[in-house]
């Protein structure tokens, strides 16, 4: 029988992790603090609105980095690997009417 799975694509080595290093260990701090802030004001929320309430924070104080999404998002990720943030179990869905998950302090 013919496999019709289709491999994974190589980690990329360029671009991804050109950007991490671009990014200095005092702004992620501030990243990772402003996310722990938003979910602290507002309770539990999707990544969408979670990048949508940090990008507000961003425009109104100078201490918030401007960042990508996808960098909120890889920090949102960071503080669920340590422990601080949680998937708060609750029925969660993005702009598009698709499925969230809505993240909460641990």
């Amino acid at each position: 029988m013919m496999s019709t799975h289709t491999p994974a694509m190589a980690l990329d080595t360029g671009t991804s992790s050109d950007a991490e290093e671009t990014l200095s260990l005092a702004a992620k701090e501030r990243v990772a603090a402003a996310i722990t802030v938003i979910l602290t004001e507002s309770g539990a929320l999707t990544d969408e609105q979670i990048v949508e309430k940090y990008n507000a924070r961003a425009l109104a104080h100078s201490s918030v980095p401007q960042v990508t999404a996808q960098r909120i998002r890889t920090a949102r990720a960071k503080l669920v690997r340590i422990g601080h943030v949680r998937d708060a179990g609750e029925l969660a869905y993005s702009r598009l009417g698709n499925r969230a998950t809505a993240w909460t302090l641990s």
